[in-house]
C-alpha cells in the first residue's frame, strides 16, 4: 500500500473519530435552545446519555466484529449508521424523537473510535517510529476536541446557524469518509478468526450489564442498579467461557499486561475526568469569572497533555518502554490532583498550574496505555483488546464523575477533584506497576 493511500485512509478514519468525539459534548452548550425549541426540559438529560450508553454498549461488539470480519465492513457499517442518526437528529420534531435517534447515532459512533484506532493500528504499527508518533498525536488530538472542541462547536453553530446544525455538519464529512474507507481500505477477513456460532447471549448480557452500570452512576437515586448490573456481569463471564465466538475472548486476561493496562485505562481515566469538567467551573462559580475566561482556565490542562503526548513520543521512541512513563505520570496526576484541595486559597496561577501538571501525567496514558493493551496481545485479537481498553476507559470516566458528583455534594471543588485524582492516580500506580514492561522496538519484537 503506498503511502498517499495510508494517508488517505488515515485522514477518513479520523473524520470519523473526530465526529464522534465532538458528537459526544456538543450537545451540552445547545441545551437551552433544544429545550426551548422542543419542549423537553424534563429529559434533557437523556439526549447525551442516550448517546453515550448506546456508543459504549456496542463498542466491543464492533471490536469482535473487525478481528472476525476485517476492518473494512464495521466501519462502513458505524459510519453509515451515524450518519442516518445524525440526518435524523436534524429532522427530530420532538424531545423522544431526540432521544431515539441520538441513540441510533450512539450505535454508530461505537464503531468509530475502536474499528477506527485498530485500522489505523494495522496501517502504522506502534513499532514502527510514524506509527508510535501517530498514534500518541491522534490519542491527544482526541482528548482535546473532546473536553474542549465538542462544546465550542455545539456553542458556535447554536449561535450562529441553530442547534440542528452540530448533526447536519456531520453529514458532508462522514460521507467523504465513507468515499474513502469504501474505496481504499481492502477486505481482508484474517486467517486465524474465530469460527463457529457468534455469542449473541453475551453480547445482550453484557450490553444489559452496561446500562444498568452507567445509568447508576448517572444519579444517586439509582444505585440500586449496580448489584443488578454486576450480576449480569458475572452471568456473561458463565456464557463467555463456553461460547465458540466469545464477544470477549477471555484469553486475553490471560496476559497479565492487558489486564493490568485495562485496568490502568480505567484508573487514569476516573482520575482526571473530574478536574476535566470541574475545573472551569470553579472559576466561574466560586471565583467569579465570566464564561470565556473560566474556559480559558482549562487551557493548562490541554497545554499538558499536548506537550507530555510529544515528549512521551519521544521517550518512547529512544528507550522502547513505555511503563516507567506510566508509572512517573500516575504518580505525577496524584500529586498535582491533591494539590487543589487548598484551591480556594491558591492563586489562580498556581491553580492553573497543578491543572497543566495534570494534564502532563495523563498524557503517557493517552497513547502508551492503547500500545500496550495492543502489543500484549496476538495479532488476531487487537480489535477485541482495543474495544475492550476502551470499554473500561468509558466506564472509568463515568466512574470519576459520580464519585465527583458525590464529594462535590458533599464538599467543595478543590475536595472532588483532590480526592479522585490522588486516589486514582495512586491505583493507577498499582496497576501499571502489575504489567511486564513491554519493549515496543523492532528488533526485540522480533523474537517476542
Amino acid at each position: 500500500m503506498t503511502e498517499r493511500r495510508k494517508l488517505l485512509i488515515l485522514f477518513a478514519t479520523l473524520a470519523g473519530i473526530l465526529l464522534s468525539a465532538l458528537d459526544g459534548t456538543a450537545t451540552s452548550t445547545a441545551m437551552p435552545k433544544i429545550a426551548e425549541q422542543l419542549h423537553g426540559t424534563g429529559s434533557l438529560t437523556w439526549v447525551t446519555t442516550a448517546y453515550l450508553l448506546a456508543s459504549t454498549v456496542t463498542i466491543p461488539v464492533y471490536g469482535r466484529l473487525a478481528d472476525l470480519h476485517g476492518r473494512k465492513f464495521p466501519l462502513l457499517t458505524g459510519l453509515t449508521v451515524f450518519l442516518a442518526g445524525s440526518a435524523l437528529c436534524a429532522l427530530t420534531g420532538d424531545m423522544p424523537q431526540l432521544i431515539a435517534f441520538r441513540t441510533v447515532q450512539g450505535i454508530g459512533a461505537g464503531a468509530l473510535m475502536t474499528v477506527g484506532m485498530t485500522l489505523v493500528r494495522d496501517l502504522y504499527p506502534p513499532e514502527q517510529s510514524t506509527g508510535l508518533a501517530r498514534m500518541q498525536t491522534l490519542m491527544a488530538g482526541l482528548m482535546v476536541v473532546s473536553f474542549i472542541g465538542g462544546p465550542l462547536e455545539g456553542g458556535l453553530l447554536t449561535d450562529h446557524l441553530g442547534w440542528r446544525w452540530i448533526f447536519l455538519v456531520n453529514l458532508p464529512v462522514g460521507a467523504a469518509a465513507i468515499a474513502v474507507v469504501a474505496a481504499l481500505v481492502p477486505h481482508r477477513r484474517p486467517e486465524d478468526r474465530d469460527t463457529g456460532r457468534f455469542d449473541t447471549a453475551g453480547v445482550a448480557l453484557l450490553a444489559a450489564a452496561i446500562c444498568l452500570i452507567l445509568v447508576a452512576l448517572g444519579a444517586e437515586h439509582t444505585l440500586a442498579l449496580l448489584p443488578a448490573g454486576a450480576v449480569l456481569l458475572v452471568a456473561f463471564v458463565v456464557v463467555e467461557r463456553r461460547a465458540d465466538v466469545p464477544i470477549v475472548p477471555l484469553r486475553l486476561f490471560g496476559s497479565r499486561t492487558f489486564s493490568a493496562v485495562t485496568v490502568a485505562g480505567f484508573l487514569f481515566t476516573a482520575a482526571t475526568t473530574p478536574a476535566g469538567l470541574f475545573f472551569g467551573l470553579y472559576f466561574q462559580q466560586v471565583r467569579g469569572y465570566g464564561a470565556t475566561a473560566a474556559g480559558l482556565m482549562v487551557l493548562p490542562l490541554m497545554a499538558g497533555m499536548l506537550t507530555g503526548n510529544r515528549l512521551t513520543a519521544l521517550v518512547v521512541l529512544r528507550t522502547g518502554h513505555v511503563k516507567g512513563l506510566l508509572a512517573a505520570g500516575a504518580v505525577v496526576v496524584s500529586a498535582a490532583s491533591a494539590s487543589l484541595v487548598a484551591i480556594d486559597v491558591l492563586p489562580a496561577w498556581l491553580a492553573v498550574t497543578c491543572a497543566g501538571l495534570i494534564g502532563l501525567g495523563t498524557s503517557p496514558a493517552m497513547g502508551g496505555i492503547a500500545i500496550a493493551a495492543q502489543m500484549s496481545v496476538s495479532r488476531r485479537d487487537t480489535g477485541a483488546a482495543t474495544a475492550g481498553l476502551n470499554l473500561l476507559k468509558q466506564l472509568g470516566g463515568s466512574t470519576g464523575l459520580a464519585i465527583g458528583q458525590v464529594l462535590l455534594g458533599a464538599g467543595s471543588i478543590g475536595t472532588a477533584i483532590a480526592v479522585v485524582g490522588a486516589v486514582g492516580g495512586l491505583a493507577a500506580l498499582g496497576a501499571v506497576l502489575a504489567m511486564e514492561d513491554l519493549d515496543v522496538m523492532p528488533a526485540r519484537l522480533a523474537t517476542r
